[in-house]
């Protein structure tokens, strides 16, 4: 077989949620494939920590203007940016005559009616929840022949004419062996790890952690502010908490895993409906509890789990707080690694990962 091209695009280059699962796809990509990543330059990325792991890799990568949807510029006066970013695109995308483009998460879906007129095949990977704040992205997705959803809550919550299209595949990721967890002796140790987007509940855990009543829990909080949209203060919220000193914020940081073993209880409090996120998957994987909103793809991480929570209720949340214990928190510990290799293994997900993506352009 001759050698084909493949197109990904993707709209972001740092090493967040799903940065993390581009990396996780592209393991899988066939040898008879010429493979390149389109990255975008509308936000400065100075680590560039994404195209860093692709060029060790061997991946050729390329900064281009693309036109990706970020709700900053879907007003009036920075549509018209939009469109012209999204015209230079299909002029590369038709010269290019790849056999497949790979949209990565809705915020590229631009890109998606220009890839169907080069001729490729077009498959999207939805990693967002598309609710009310997001339906301007529909009218682009129905460009894509196939939409790979990361949950079942994100397929649901598609219109119907696009289902039809649809199949769902959770992310999968290798971990190592769980440790063992740390001593209970001096008090129950606690992470909320992700971006500090307004929607991932900071402002209403901090709130629910000032309100409860008990003194033997710490907090670390590891992560960092979006580089573009609505962000929370965290530094600020954690500065005027009256329970400071059990709080450590990290922020940023390579070694999450570390963080995971040395906590009982990894919390995701998320006021909007999270579609998938990793951190909840790695906490599976590293043994460790999990306390959540019922909101999204959560469920379908945690199971049927007396850990969630309402999203978005502070008084829900400081109930939840003060009644954690040992004994419940080992129980949800001792369940998670297996749950883990059961639906968020690495090897299951490259499985369908082929089927769903590469096998439909290799003829695999």
């Amino acid at each position: 077989m001759s050698r084909r091209r493949a197109i990904v695009i993707h709209p972001s280059d740092e090493m967040y949620g799903a940065d993390r699962v581009l990396l996780e796809v592209l393991r899988t990509v066939p040898d008879d494939l010429d493979l390149e990543v389109w990255l975008p330059t509308d936000i400065d990325y100075p680590e560039r920590a994404l195209s860093q792991a692709l060029t060790r890799r061997g991946i050729t990568v390329r900064h281009l203007a693309l036109p990706i949807m970020r709700r900053a510029y879907l007003r009036p006066s920075s549509l018209f940016g939009l469109a012209v970013r999204a015209l230079s695109t299909g002029v590369r995308l038709i010269a290019a005559r790849p056999a497949l483009v790979y949209v990565s998460t809705a915020a590229a879906a631009l890109t998606a009616p220009p890839a169907r007129l080069s001729g490729a095949r077009v498959v999207l990977h939805l990693h967002e929840h598309i609710g009310s704040r997001s339906r301007s992205v529909i009218p682009f997705l129905r460009y894509a022949h196939h939409i790979i959803a990361v949950s079942s809550a994100v397929a649901r919550a598609l219109p119907l004419h696009l289902r039809g299209r649809t199949t769902v595949v959770h992310n999968g990721f290798d971990t190592d062996a769980p440790k063992e967890l740390p001593p209970f002796g001096d008090g129950i140790r606690v992470i909320i790890a992700s971006r500090w987007n307004a929607w991932k509940g900071h402002r209403v855990f901090l709130e629910a952690w000032n309100r409860m009543t008990r003194t033997d829990l710490t907090l670390e909080v590891l992560g960092d502010a979006p580089p573009i949209g609505e962000a929370i203060d965290v530094r600020a919220l954690v500065a005027e908490s009256p329970r400071g000193p059990q709080i450590t914020v990290i922020g940023r940081t390579t070694d999450v895993r570390a963080h995971l073993d040395a906590a009982h209880v990894v919390v995701v409090p998320s006021v909007l409906p999270d579609p998938l996120p990793t951190i909840a998957i790695e906490a599976l994987g590293a043994g460790r509890a999990l306390l959540v909103s019922d909101a999204g793809g959560l469920r379908e991480i945690v199971g049927d789990s007396p850990l969630l929570v309402t999203p978005g209720s502070v008084e829900d949340w400081t109930a939840a707080l003060d009644a954690l214990d040992e004994a419940t928190i080992r129980e949800a510990a001792a369940s998670a690694r297996e749950r883990f290799e059961r639906l968020f293994a690495r090897d299951t997900f490259d499985r369908r990962i082929r089927a769903e993506l590469w096998d439909l352009v290799t003829g695999s």
